[in-house]
């Protein structure tokens, strides 16, 4: 990641390694504005040497034992720790099987190498328009886990992100966890990506269907067609309400297409963003429900 600053050093910092979570929130408690977490180190690191952030302490949290865990309890949903990577992610069999929007999100996430330093929580972090991560997530009505010395709060990843690099976080705290609800078996998720030449992508989609023969519930949620993630609400209404599958899917499309906000930048204008999502939603929906 580059913006074109002239730097290739970064700027002064004091390093902590803490062994704790316990040790890592009291760091921060004391430094607060004065400090940045380190996961996997790839943005704040990219950050740092265009000097979009200066901090004067960095605390590395890779040592940490519990922050490294991936666990599935049935019935209950999937817990990933805060410095899990993107590799890590991909090979684990519960998010191959059960979470397939998100598998998709992070095998195609960057490149091998980035992934596996890469993490999650860190990608969700960085709160730029267009990264892979939350769009699944948000789709699978995922949370965060946010700590402090003395509190411990959670946060659907809808409400954490509120902008370009703008995330609902204090200074003293960290995101420690993402938790993600058990799906139904019934259940189908797919995630969609649109680049060209670019490592941005233009447009993304995520999918979430309960029971493709009668849906009960449609979540459709899109990145880099925004400020932020986007979910289309009146799309998924079409879904709900109309008998025949293959006209839903193409109203369904139109609607996301109109309804949600979509910006235009250097890479894609309005109307080239707004045709993205109609292909994308119609794509993935048509994969999704089977129809052709």
């Amino acid at each position: 990641m580059s913006f074109g600053a002239p730097y290739l050093t970064l700027p002064e910092f004091t390093y902590h390694k803490p062994k704790s979570l316990k040790e890592a929130l009291e760091l921060l408690n004391g430094f607060r504005d004065e400090a940045k977490v380190m996961a996997g180190g790839v943005g704040l690191i990219a950050f740092m040497k265009e000097r979009l952030m200066m901090p004067n302490h960095v605390i590395d949290i890779k040592d940490i034992p519990e922050l490294r865990s991936i666990e599935y309890k049935k019935g209950e949903g999937l817990k990933i720790g805060a410095t899990v990577t993107m590799s890590e992610l991909e090979k684990h069999d519960i998010v191959r099987e059960k979470y397939v929007a998100l598998h998709q999100a992070v095998k195609i996430a960057a490149d091998p190498i980035i992934r596996n330093r890469a993490t999650l929580v860190g990608n969700i972090c960085e709160a730029l328009p267009w990264v892979d991560g939350p769009i699944p997530l948000i789709a699978f009505n995922a949370e965060l886990e946010i700590m402090s010395v003395d509190n411990v709060r959670r946060i659907p990843i809808s409400e954490f992100i509120k902008g370009p690099v703008e995330i609902s976080l204090e200074p003293n705290e960290m995101v420690a966890f993402i938790y993600l609800p058990d799906p139904a078996p019934e259940a189908k998720s797919l995630f969609m990506k649109f680049r060209t030449g670019s490592e941005y992508a233009l447009a993304t989609v995520a999918a979430y269907v309960l029971d493709s023969e009668k849906p009960r519930d449609v979540r459709l949620v899109y990145g880099a067609v925004s400020t932020k993630p986007v979910r289309a609400y009146e799309a998924e209404k079409v879904l709900l309400s109309c008998r025949d599958v293959g006209e839903a899917i193409i109203l369904a499309a139109e609607k996301a297409s109109k309804e949600i906000d979509v910006v235009s930048d250097l890479l894609a204008s309005e109307d080239y963003r707004r045709h993205l999502v109609k292909l994308l939603t119609i794509n993935v929906l048509r994969k999704i429900f089977e129809v052709s």
